[in-house]
């Protein structure tokens, strides 16, 4: 008797419904923005919060540097009423916003006082918005008719809306990650530019060199570190060195505050750290687990960067381990996450997916929406689970790769 074959039955996850899914989500943001555009007339009420309360921060250190120095930008006592007056933070309220920067970002802030507040950020949010968005869509790398589907989900990804809404830069650091990446071997001095670039957010980028050695990319090693040199020399011979000790003093006294008064931030902190300081582990015992965590993030790292493996995996096994790797990451850092989808979603149209790869990289599409709501619903803290879920699969997928299993899903 022959044995009858049928062909597998598609995925849900279609490039159809990818697009109505997409299109909903920008129609949410959409009727959101003019609910808040209503609420404060058009933006202009200062009886609540309107868009860019951190870039308050940046345009309000940028004003103070120009006015009284680099040194005061670093003093809260100065900096605050400034934010009262020109940011985007309700009337007579109570915020706790220090500038938590090294010098070599004062270099890019700099000119934002130049131009008013509302349009020097919305300037800014455009110009670093764009970056992003075309630097992911080119690292799934479609040029077909589907291209414009990866268009429209990348745009819709709700860490977009949470980093533009308070205005964060965020989107400028993943984007100068996301373009370095498939530019280590054509470009490698441009690479390594990029990469030190992104020392202006040390946490960010501690992982990079790591990578580079695993991959003996030697060239953008070098470049990377003489210009993330230049680069905070710069910034010591414009502001003066007092802006260094500054710099420390201001992150020591933000950790504290953290610790301090932290729970409800925890609870849009997708860390190890928040997630065990939650459930009431000591400060000793969730520094040792997301010490531990990040060790083991690093090392799928270098498993990656080590092998042949594909641009999108390493992308994403850089970006997923950096996330891990942090203990002070904040909910609209979670722009990462879209550049390990985007490169595992380039290696899957490639070589074919495997079992759930789609449904998680929807879990991860979405996980910036449940932490930024979860600044207010309180639900337990699943960023570390997909975080750890993420590198897992990139890993299974490397395995496979090496193992040569060609069973690989329609």
């Amino acid at each position: 008797m022959e044995q009858s074959t049928s062909a597998p039955s598609p995925h849900w996850l279609d490039r159809e419904r990818i697009q109505v899914y997409s299109i909903a989500m920008l129609i949410v943001y959409a009727v959101v923005i003019v609910i808040w555009a209503w609420m404060t007339k058009g933006f202009t009420s200062d009886h609540m919060v309107r868009p860019g309360s951190d870039f308050s921060v940046f345009w309000s250190t940028s004003y103070v540097t120009l006015k009284a120095g680099a040194i005061k930008a670093y003093d809260f006592a100065a900096l605050q009423p400034v934010i009262a007056a020109q940011g985007s933070l309700p009337a007579n309220s109570h915020f706790f916003l220090p500038w938590l920067y090294p010098p070599t970002f004062l270099l890019f802030v700099i000119p934002l006082s130049l131009l008013p507040y509302a349009v020097s950020y919305v300037v800014f949010i455009g110009l670093t918005g764009a970056a992003y968005v075309v630097s992911l869509v080119r690292l799934v790398g479609l040029r077909t008719g589907a291209g414009r589907v990866v268009w429209l989900a990348v745009i819709a990804f709700p860490a977009i809306y949470f980093a533009a809404s308070i205005g964060q830069n965020s989107m400028l650091t993943a984007a100068l990650a996301a373009f370095a990446i498939p530019r280590l071997k054509t470009q490698p001095v441009l690479a390594g530019v990029l990469i030190a670039l992104l020392t202006v957010k040390p946490q960010l980028a501690v992982l990079f060199p790591l990578a580079l050695l695993a991959a003996r990319a030697w060239k953008p090693l070098v470049v990377a570190s003489v210009a993330a040199a230049l680069l905070l020399l710069a910034g010591i011979a414009v502001f003066g060195w007092e802006t260094v000790p500054a710099f420390f003093a201001n992150t020591k006294f933000a950790k504290q505050s953290m610790l301090d008064n932290g729970s409800v931030m925890w609870y849009a902190m997708p860390t190890v750290m928040s997630a065990l300081l939650l459930a009431g582990a000591s400060f000793a015992t969730a520094a040792v687990a997301h010490g531990a965590v990040a060790v083991l993030a690093a090392l799928g790292l270098c498993l990656v960067w080590r092998r042949d493996t594909s641009t999108g995996l390493r992308a994403a096994s850089l970006a997923v381990a950096t996330l891990m790797a942090s203990p002070y990451l904040w909910f609209y850092e979670v722009t990462w996450v879209g550049i390990a989808i985007a490169g595992l979603t380039a290696d899957g149209l490639r070589r074919g997916w495997l079992r759930w790869e789609r449904e998680l990289l929807v879990v991860a599409w979405l996980l910036p929406l449940y932490l930024g709501l979860n600044r207010v619903t309180f639900f337990p803290q699943i960023g570390p689970l997909v975080l750890a879920l993420l590198m897992l699969a990139i890993l299974r997928r490397v395995h496979v790769i090496t193992r040569g299993n060609p069973d690989w899903l329609p």
